[in-house]
């Protein structure tokens, strides 16, 4: 089962958030999430966090046993709900409206794929889809799609197969280097030897000249 988590952030297009809510097969929202969620037409099956935000909204229309509260102050609404996406069986968690506002909050936000860098986590908004590499992953897009490579903690031994400018078994340190490059053909491959690296899959074509 694949879960969408939906966060209170900044919320991605409406159109977006009902394609990724099609796609799974349980819809859980991040405490506020649930607001972002409704104003979308979608309606989430749990809601989950310490529930500051909702219990401002008690006409809210989601049945007050699809709420689950976790005051747990050592971590975040968005932690809270995947954590209970994953406890509800979902093989992949996606997760939409976790960035936008303040900088240290989308940080936090980016994080959560390093901590759940066991699991199939993928954050989504209008321009990319991001996920942790550990190991091997493979994007897949148009040529042209934008790529954009980010080591928060710097790796070693990347290799990538498919993108315009390629790295062999070169260390990637956090810095802008592994910033907007693009398929060349419809898949490419990229491969860690050590270190987590987030990719970026941009949700647009832009070929340099």
């Amino acid at each position: 089962m694949r879960a969408l988590v939906i966060a209170h952030g900044e919320p991605p297009s409406a159109g977006l958030l009902r394609e990724l809510a099609a796609g799974a097969g349980l819809v859980v929202a991040a405490d506020g999430g649930a607001l972002l969620a409704l104003d979308a037409g979608v309606t989430p099956d749990w809601v989950v966090g310490d529930l500051d935000t909702m219990d401002q909204f008690p006409a809210a229309p989601i049945p007050r046993e699809r709420f689950v509260r976790d005051a747990d102050p050592e971590t975040t609404d968005l932690e809270k709900a995947i954590r209970f996406a994953l406890a509800q069986g979902a093989a992949a968690v996606d997760v939409a409206a976790a960035g936008g506002g303040r900088g240290d909050h989308a940080l936090a936000n980016l994080s959560v794929l390093v901590l759940f860098g066991e699991h199939e986590v993928v954050l989504h908004d209008d321009l990319f889809a991001v996920w942790l590499v550990r190991g091997r992953t493979e994007v897949a897009g148009e040529p042209g799609t934008v790529v954009s490579l980010i080591a928060p903690g710097g790796c070693r031994g990347v290799t990538t197969r498919g993108l315009r400018w390629e790295l062999r078994d070169e260390d990637l340190p956090f810095s802008p280097r592994g910033v907007h490059n693009e398929l060349t053909g419809t898949r490419a491959e990229v491969a860690v030897r050590e270190g987590a690296l987030l990719v970026f899959r941009g949700r647009w074509v832009e070929r340099h000249r």
